[in-house]
């Protein structure tokens, strides 16, 4: 049985906490983990994934046919999903587009642009490699810098401290009707004024992101990414 949203966010953090005491590599660990506590304990001032609103109305066989790799991207908050094709890649860095010409930017499953959404993430960059969020069984801190361009067209920068931490129990994700074996990461992530968490659920075998829900702006909170073909 799963445990709610509320009680699985509150047992990582404390597990963060208490991990911050044995682990000399990571310094400051406690003092975020414990301000992420404080800050989930308030309820709601840390910003989660909503779920869909409606089914696909896609199939996978649909993606299939269209020959390229291809994620299902949604946008919970404005009940909005989408068939994104790959358009481009570049190195580590993965560009998908849907009908609705709006498109995102993936390194390693991690989000690093958007563009065509109500608020567009222009950049966004970690302090420590992508791939390594996902290896391993301690905990991580890092820096996050998100770069956004307002309606007035100004340049905004927001830089977060974050944790991420791989949940213990192994999982099995269903990804339009194929299931993969994996792990679930959950990465808490705050600034003044400002804090939410973000999921990765990443294929135990092969490292593959299969599904995340990554915030992306306040404005307009998480996008939720499914790999369909890869």
């Amino acid at each position: 049985m799963s445990l709610p949203r509320t009680l699985l966010a509150g047992a990582l953090i404390f597990g963060l906490i208490a991990c911050s005491s044995e682990k000399e590599t990571q310094p400051g660990l406690g003092e975020i983990a414990l301000a992420m506590a404080q800050e989930r304990l308030k309820r709601k001032d840390v910003e989660t994934a909503g779920a869909a609103k409606a089914a696909p109305q896609v199939t996978r066989e649909q993606m299939q046919a269209l020959g390229r790799p291809v994620v299902f991207v949604s946008v919970p908050r404005f009940g909005t999903g989408v068939a994104a094709v790959e358009l481009a890649k570049n190195g580590p860095y993965r560009t998908f587009m849907g009908a609705d010409q709006a498109t995102v930017t993936l390194r390693d499953g991690v989000i690093t642009a958007t563009r065509g959404l109500q608020v567009d993430l222009i950049a966004q960059e970690i302090s420590i490699p992508p791939t390594s969020l996902f290896r391993g069984d301690g905990p991580k801190t890092f820096t996050k810098t998100q770069r956004h361009l307002t309606g007035e067209s100004t340049l905004v920068t927001y830089e977060y401290s974050c944790a991420i931490a791989a949940l213990p129990d192994a999982e099995t994700l269903s990804v339009f009707g194929r299931t993969h074996s994996v792990r679930k990461f959950a990465e808490l992530c705050r600034r003044d004024g400002r804090a939410f968490q973000n999921d990765y659920w990443v294929g135990r075998s092969d490292g593959v992101v299969w599904k995340s829900n990554q915030s992306v702006s306040k404005e307009v909170g998480h996008v939720t990414f499914q790999r369909v073909v890869q």
